[in-house]
């Protein structure tokens, strides 16, 4: 007995079955836009595309961590510029207090403004927060205190991240220890203790400028690692997208 395996039908059985099997990777390619959908199709342009994908998200997250960052400096520099108003408030206020055209009691007047003024600049400085952080007391004002931001998409610190430090501004700290302004100064008593606070609060003038000045170099220094977080993601995803796309 004879049996014929007919050569012919498997050959072309096998050919449409390839032909087939390529006319759906096609299709699929032509319905999803891409040359890579699974590993099958090219295993190491497949890893590389992923961890290209997975900067780009990293980039855009930490692009948005910079705005956060600015959105939280910025809070504390319109608080220290009001802070910043009312010490000049309080200078003027000494001034006018040093002069003996003024009576010890008009002086005492004048203190009973001052002190409120002093008690507002640490209410401020402890009001200020964002995301429930005070950010103008003193608990990030030393390089081991500071904000730390995720402004990259790695891991790698000072080159991924970016140390925030901010000054306290109340007024025990702009007067170098002891409520000064409050307790000693402008007590009404003679013009010397008033020419004695225009020093002092020429000096705490000096600590909020130096803070403002601070504030807005972060600023500054955030603008510009936004832009290139952003060329960095458009350049890495036109990357990923020529191993991946059609």
């Amino acid at each position: 007995m004879r049996i014929n395996d007919n050569i012919s039908s498997m050959i072309t059985q096998t050919s449409l079955y390839q032909a087939d099997s390529a006319m759906g990777k096609s299709l699929e390619k032509l319905s999803t836009g891409l040359r890579v959908n699974r590993a099958s199709d090219d295993a190491a342009g497949l890893a590389v595309s992923e961890r290209l994908r997975a900067q780009v998200r990293g980039m855009d997250r930490a692009k948005m961590n910079a705005q956060d960052g600015i959105a939280l400096l910025q809070i504390a520099e319109g608080a220290a510029n009001e802070i910043e108003a009312i010490l000049q408030r309080q200078r003027e206020l000494a001034v006018q207090a040093a002069s003996d055209t003024l009576t010890s009691a008009d002086r005492s007047y004048l203190s009973q403004e001052f002190e409120q003024l002093t008690k507002e600049i640490d209410r401020i400085a402890d009001a200020t927060q964002y995301n429930t952080k005070v950010l103008l007391s003193g608990d990030f004002d030393t390089d081991a205190k500071a904000l730390v931001l995720q402004v990259g998409a790695n891991n790698t610190t000072g080159t991924d991240t970016m140390d925030v430090k901010i000054d306290s501004l109340k007024t025990s700290e702009l007067t170098g220890g002891g409520n000064v302004l409050k307790d000693h100064v402008l007590s009404g008593a003679n013009r010397t203790k008033a020419t004695e606070a225009i020093a002092i609060v020429d000096g705490a003038l000096d600590q909020v400028n130096s803070l403002r000045a601070n504030l807005g170099s972060y600023i500054n220094r955030l603008d510009h690692t936004i832009n290139n977080l952003a060329n960095q993601a458009y350049n890495t995803q036109d990357a990923e997208a020529r191993i991946r796309d059609v």
